[in-house]
C-alpha cells in the first residue's frame, strides 16, 4: 500500500490528485483530495468523482479470409462491469488561474470483485475524477487503484474453491506416492512468506532429479472459447538429485511468495483457480505430481 499523487492537463484543467493509498479493501473507501486548476478559466455543471470497474476477457474466433481459407483469431473484449459515482462539487466557475480543492471518499463495493491482473480474464479498477461541462469535453484526470481480496470473502464463500482449499493441511495421491500438503496460513496471501511442510510416502526409493513444490494459479475466460492460461506464482526446491522416499518422511519449507495481484476470484466472463503442486521430477520418466488445491487472497486486512 501507499500513498498515490498523479498530476495531468485535460481540456484546459490542470489536476492533481493525492490518494492516502492505492490499494483498498471491499466495503471501505477511497479516501484523498483532488485539486484543479484553469489558466484561461472554465466552467462547469459539476465535479463527480467514480470508481470504476473493466473487466477483460480473451476467447477464439474462426473467420472465413479473403481467400476463403478458415483462419483463427483471439478476441479480446472489454466490459465496464461497475461505475459507483459520488458528486463533489455542484456548478462551478474557476476564473484564470484559479485553484479550488476538494476532499474525497468515494466508495468501494462492499463484494469487490478483487483485481486480477492477467491476460486471460482480467479485472482493473480506475478512479475517475471529472468536470462535466454542457456542450463541451468533460474534463478529467484517472488514476488506477486496486481491490484487495481478502481473507473473509473467500471464507464466507462468495468465491467457490476446491474442496479441501481453505484447509491448511490436505492429501493427495499419485500411483507410486501419497503426502499432505501443511501450508500457514491458508488462504495464501500475496506478498507475504508462508509456512509449510510436505509428509510424503512412496512405493520404495526413487531415482528422481529433484522434488520441487510450485504455486500455480489456472486463469480461464469463462464464455465460448474462452482462452486459459497457467501461471507459476512460485517454484522452491525441496529435496536434490539422488534417490528419494521410501518410508514416511516430513520435509519443511517457508518461502516468500511474491506480489503478483492473482487472487482466487470469480468474474461475470472468468474465473481462477490455484493448486499446490508437488512434482517428483525424473529424468526419464514422467514426472510425478501430487496435487492439492489452494486459495489465494491479496490482504490479510479484514
Amino acid at each position: 500500500m501507499g500513498a498515490t499523487v498523479a498530476q495531468v492537463e485535460s481540456h484546459g484543467v490542470d489536476w492533481e490528485l493525492r490518494l492516502e493509498r492505492d490499494d483498498v479493501l471491499p466495503g471501505t473507501t477511497v479516501k484523498g483530495r483532488v485539486a484543479l486548476a484553469a489558466p484561461d478559466g472554465i466552467a462547469g455543471r459539476g465535479i463527480v468523482a467514480a470508481l470504476v470497474a473493466t473487466e477483460q476477457w480473451r476467447y477464439r474466433e474462426s473467420y472465413t479470409d479473403s481467400q476463403g481459407h478458415v483462419q483463427t483469431r483471439t478476441v479480446t473484449t472489454t466490459d465496464e462491469l461497475l461505475r459507483l459515482p459520488v458528486q463533489l462539487s455542484g456548478p462551478i466557475t474557476l476564473a484564470p488561474g484559479e485553484r479550488r480543492e476538494l476532499d474525497l471518499e468515494v466508495p468501494v463495493a462492499p463484494l469487490g470483485p478483487a483485481t486480477l491482473e492477467a491476460n486471460a480474464s482480467r479485472l482493473t479498477w480506475d478512479l475517475e475524477v471529472k468536470l462535466d461541462r454542457e456542450g463541451a469535453f468533460d474534463s478529467k484526470i484517472v488514476v488506477p487503484v486496486r481491490v484487495l481480496q481478502p481473507t473473509a470473502l473467500l471464507r464466507a464463500g462468495v468465491v467457490h474453491v476446491g474442496e479441501f482449499a481453505l484447509y491448511e493441511a490436505a492429501d493427495s495421491a499419485t500411483g507410486e506416492a501419497r503426502a499432505t500438503l501443511e501450508i500457514k496460513p491458508m488462504p495464501i496471501c500475496i506478498g507475504a512468506p508462508i509456512d509449510g511442510a510436505l509428509t510424503v510416502e512412496t512405493d520404495g526409493e526413487l531415482d528422481l532429479q529433484e522434488v520441487r513444490l510450485e504455486l500455480r494459479v489456472k486463469v480461464k475466460a469463462t464464455v465460448p472459447s474462452g482462452e486459459e492460461e497457467e501461471l507459476t506464482v512460485w517454484v522452491g526446491r525441496l529435496a536434490g538429485e539422488g534417490r528419494f522416499g521410501g518410508a514416511s518422511r516430513t520435509i519443511p519449507f517457508r518461502a516468500d511468495i511474491p506480489a503478483l495481484y492473482l487472487p482466487t476470484i470469480e468474474l461475470p466472463h472468468g474465473r481462477t483457480d490455484a493448486t499446490c503442486h508437488v512434482i517428483l521430477a525424473k529424468a526419464w520418466a514422467r514426472d510425478a505430481h501430487l496435487v492439492r488445491d489452494v486459495a489465494i487472497c491479496s490482504t490479510t486486512e479484514i
